[in-house]
């Protein structure tokens, strides 16, 4: 099952979208794990994407708290206010700055979006 993650809020969200994915990408809990930039589907008022989302692809095994835990520890490193949002099959979870650096609230952020 797939879960896209968008970071919004930031000066140049383009820029933290493509840290995150570095960062992602050298975690050694996520290897084998999908992770790709994909462009983020416009809403209802947008002309076009805005900006891009990352694409991972959850597989069974508690993919879903590693990638949280990764989150976490990344939106730690930040220094602007950010704010996430997961898409899944169950629907949208935002989360702010706040809330992000709070690893259960992550967690269970994923959880509601992606039905788990």
């Amino acid at each position: 099952m797939d879960v896209t993650v968008n970071v919004s809020g930031a000066h140049d969200a383009g820029a933290e979208i493509r840290s995150l994915l570095r960062w992602l990408q050298r975690d050694d809990d996520l290897l084998g794990t999908s992770i790709r930039l994909a462009p983020a589907a416009p809403g209802p008022e947008e002309m076009g994407a805005v900006s891009d989302v990352l694409v991972v692809a959850l597989g069974s095994g508690g993919a879903g708290a590693v990638l949280a835990r990764s989150l976490s520890v990344w939106v730690q490193h930040r220094t602007s206010d950010l704010k996430l949002t997961f898409r899944g099959k169950e629907g949208t979870v935002q989360l702010d700055g706040k809330r992000i650096k709070d690893p259960v609230a992550v967690v269970e952020a994923l959880r509601e979006a992606v039905g788990e």
